[in-house]
């Protein structure tokens, strides 16, 4: 079906396809281009690199009738250079200018927004463009790549006011784009040489740990060495997700090893998010004063503070947590080496409600050790007053300890039963405790095979993932990698696929990774269809786009 009556339909399968994407995010034909007014990073890595073969390649279509558009990864035009100042006219007053949105969604079919949905060259000779104001026009379209990582990182385009696409287009644009990419890795070289540059200034210093962290590089002196963990690089990464370029922050921090340390953390500028970590070992006092300066306890150390609290009184105690957040486990923190019987809500419906009475009566009557019951979110409502009576009776009686899910699911029933112990212990869903992930993590694979090891890549995916099955989800995951991996160590590769996370995406704060889970899930609904998927989250195409680039979103 074309757009208009009588329109003719392109021919080429691909520019048809492109067609009908255009027409599914409700572009007009009569559309104008729409520009972003937002003011541009002159000093962008894609900018620095492509200037000097913007003036080389101006130079040689002097005279041509041509021009050459540079577009960034969100298909904004960043720069441009013109045969002559009349053909410069000519595109301009097609709206045409730095800054102008040339995404599928807002310009339709064309040599910057095609290649970059298609992720490879596309030639789009006059007719094929889907806005009328571009069909007098033939442009040829090259995505450029990061050397490194493969990611588009711009689109190099050059236009004519003809109906046909010269043929030279494609090897004259592909050359130029090599040259760009090729500057691109030499800057990435660069900014590397800034990061290791600024570790030689201070790794001498023999009792400070020094640690230089980049997106793909980690340098550390002895010290560090033998200081810090992988948990503690994931840990320090941490430090620097707010800061701008030569910014630094001071902070007193717990190891994984449990040692305190004072961390001086100073972003780098020029080394593309790269940091250069100060780590000096602290002395713990006997009665260690707070001060403001210093971070509050993590979940994880709270929760192992509280624990350890509850094991040394006499009193009820509650734990309460999502499913699979480790209630059982911080229950036997509770108990220690005290004698305990174990009694399992879930198993009243395989062994009948009065055999599952019975049996915890009997439990009850040993006047000593503690009794523990699990799932009680799921005790019929008979069999309350005789839980509540046992709670009361702690004192007296055997102590007793209850796991149930998080408090904010319980029915009034079941809190008012909690409420009765004297000491109450919330266990934070794993998604809350992103620092302690690759400390849990490498526990865990302890317990798999002693002799494994998580890299830190891997450490900062898993820090990464949402983890709905918190715990018991981390310990499948681990599982299936060690059964993947080719060594003792553990790298993102041997993770699931799911878990495979980028660096960029492990820094993000926790409201763009919801709304990064929220956007991967409609995906997946809908099958890859991005028309779908953005209806289905209630934004259009052109914002769904922008956020799956920002998020670091390849489905």
């Amino acid at each position: 079906m074309s757009a208009n009556p009588g329109e003719r339909e392109p021919v080429r399968p691909e520019i048809a396809l492109s067609w009908k994407r255009s027409r599914l995010s409700g572009l007009d034909p009569s559309s104008a281009i729409a520009v972003d007014t937002e003011e541009q990073d002159g000093e962008s890595r894609l900018l620095r690199a492509a200037a000097p073969v913007l003036d080389e390649v101006s130079q040689q279509i002097a005279g041509t009738g041509f021009c050459v558009l540079l577009a960034d990864r969100e298909c904004r035009v960043v720069a441009s250079v013109y045969s002559d100042s009349r053909v410069e006219r000519t595109i301009e007053r097609l709206g045409v200018v730095n800054g102008s949105r040339f995404g599928e969604e807002h310009a339709g079919t064309n040599a910057l927004g095609t290649p970059l949905e298609v992720g490879r060259s596309v030639v789009i000779h006059g007719d094929e463009h889907f806005l009328d104001s571009l069909k007098g026009l033939s442009c040829y379209g090259q995505p450029i790549l990061h050397p490194v990582t493969r990611r588009v990182e711009g689109i190099l385009d050059m236009t004519g006011v003809v109906s046909q696409a010269n043929p030279l287009f494609a090897p004259f644009l592909a050359r130029a784009a090599a040259d760009i990419e090729k500057r691109l890795l030499e800057g990435s070289k660069a900014s590397e040489q800034r990061l290791v540059d600024a570790f030689q200034r201070v790794s001498h210093q023999r009792h400070i740990a020094v640690a230089a962290i980049g997106d793909d590089i980690l340098l550390s002196n002895r010290t560090a060495l033998d200081l810090l963990d992988t948990a503690d690089h994931v840990s320090l990464r941490s430090l620097i997700a707010d800061l701008n370029p030569d910014q630094s922050r001071l902070v007193t921090v717990e190891l994984a090893s449990g040692a305190l340390a004072r961390v001086q953390a100073d972003r780098i500028s020029g080394a593309d998010g790269g940091a250069l970590f100060l780590v000096e070992p602290l002395q713990r006092e006997r009665a260690p004063i707070r001060r403001t300066h210093e971070r509050a306890p993590s979940p994880g150390e709270r929760l192992r503070r509280d624990l350890m609290r509850a094991r040394a009184s006499s009193s009820a105690v509650a734990i309460s947590g999502e499913a699979g957040s480790g209630r059982t486990s911080a229950a036997s923190d509770v108990v220690g080496s005290v004698d305990a019987r174990w009694h399992d809500a879930t198993r009243i419906a395989f062994d009948g409600r009065e055999q599952w009475i019975t049996d915890l009566v009997r439990a009850a009557r040993k006047r000593s050790g503690v009794v523990v019951i699990e799932q009680v979110q799921l005790l019929p409502d008979s069999v309350l007053p005789l839980v509540a009576d046992l709670v009361d009776a702690s004192a007296e009686g055997p102590r007793i300890v209850l796991t149930s899910g998080a408090v904010a699911d319980l029915p009034p029933a079941i809190v008012s039963l909690i409420s009765r112990c004297a000491s109450r212990i919330a266990i934070n869903p794993l998604r809350e405790r992103q620092a302690e992930i690759a400390e849990l993590a490498q526990a865990m694979l302890e317990g798999i095979s002693p002799e494994l090891r998580l890299t830190a890549s891997a450490a900062e995916a898993l820090a990464a993932a949402s983890w709905p099955g918190n715990l018991a989800e981390l310990r499948v995951v681990l599982h299936r990698a060690s059964g993947e991996r080719s060594s003792t160590r553990i790298d993102v590769v041997d993770l699931p696929e799911d878990y495979r996370t980028t660096a960029k995406v492990s820094r993000l704060a926790g409201r763009e990774k919801a709304e990064r889970q929220a956007i991967i899930g409609a995906l997946k609904d809908c099958g890859g269809n991005k028309v779908h998927a953005s209806a289905q989250l209630g934004i259009s195409r052109s914002t769904l786009y922008t956020r799956m680039r920002a998020l670091d979103i390849t489905v």
